[in-house]
């Protein structure tokens, strides 16, 4: 088989709509993709390039105009079917060099493009009315949280000023601290929306570290007693009494790890250990065990 009998073989089977077509607008060629998808497998001899893409050509005393770019750009056009139907389609124009006055139009079918396209975008738009919703219900659960944790903080402190047992005024204490450790929570509640837009950042603060550990152990050890367990803090020497941290996070991590192990542990003991495992400069790395028999 002669090369140019090939060419026209891959030409005519070929997916791509290809068209060709003269100064005048009148169409001479049209492969088998073009007739099945535009003519329903009529030919297209005769028929204007205005008749399929009237948004791009347009017929005039001389011959057409072009509104769309000459050369190898794949261009966004409307192609509209004999039938009066239309789907998109990129398109290609080019003038053809071997034949003067004579335009090669190819074409792809681009109606699963545009239909994916869309589904992306209603997608984004689900996605964003489900964070509005997100942020909207936060906003609510943290004023309606705090109505009760500001009530429970401002009793406690009336009856600070009123009790004088050493023993009582500790408990009162815990309470106290508990609710600014709550409130301290619900402001940051809102640091998970931060955190998906890669905006959260811990908040380091100079801080007693001992008192901490003293506040997260008085938290957990009449649960772990009455549980008839035995409940053991260690720090190692080498951990400086004040540091520089997120005081609250690591309160945090360490009353669910704490939680977790008394909730799972009916027999022995539950340990929290705290070991400085290096030190760079003025910044040291602390790792904490929570270790139970559970």
């Amino acid at each position: 088989m002669a090369q140019e009998d090939i060419l026209r073989k891959l030409v005519r089977y070929a997916m791509e709509m290809i068209l060709l077509f003269g100064r005048d607008g009148k169409i001479v060629y049209a492969n088998e993709a073009a007739k099945q998808q535009i003519a329903a497998g009529e030919d297209l001899m005769g028929h204007s390039i205005a008749d399929i893409f009237p948004n791009n050509f347009t017929e005039n005393l001389t011959g057409i105009d072009m509104n769309c770019t000459l050369g190898h750009k794949r261009q966004d056009m409307m192609a509209y079917r004999l039938n009066m139907t239309c789907f998109p389609v990129e398109v290609q124009v080019m003038a053809c060099e071997e034949e003067p006055d004579t335009y090669l139009c190819m074409g792809i079918d681009a109606s699963e493009k545009v239909m994916l396209d869309k589904k992306i975008q209603q997608a984004g738009e689900e996605v964003e009315a489900a964070s509005k919703i997100k942020s909207e219900f936060v906003a609510n659960v943290t004023h309606e949280l705090r109505t009760p944790v500001n009530g429970i903080l401002g009793n406690t402190k009336e009856l600070v000023h009123l009790e004088t047992d050493a023993r009582k005024l500790r408990l009162l204490s815990l309470v106290e601290h508990g609710c600014d450790n709550m409130n301290a929570i619900i402001d940051n509640i809102l640091d998970f929306s931060k955190l998906d837009a890669g905006k959260f950042s811990l908040e380091l603060r100079q801080f007693d570290f001992f008192n901490m550990i003293d506040f997260v152990k008085a938290n957990h050890m009449n649960k772990i007693v009455e549980k008839g367990l035995e409940f053991f803090v260690t720090i190692s020497p080498e951990v400086p009494r004040y540091i520089i941290g997120d005081e609250l996070r690591i309160v945090q991590i360490l009353n669910n790890l704490l939680s977790n192990a008394c909730k799972f542990t009916s027999v022995g003991k539950i340990v929290l250990e705290v070991v400085k495992t290096a030190q760079f400069d003025n910044r040291i790395e602390l790792f904490f065990l929570v270790i139970d028999s559970g």
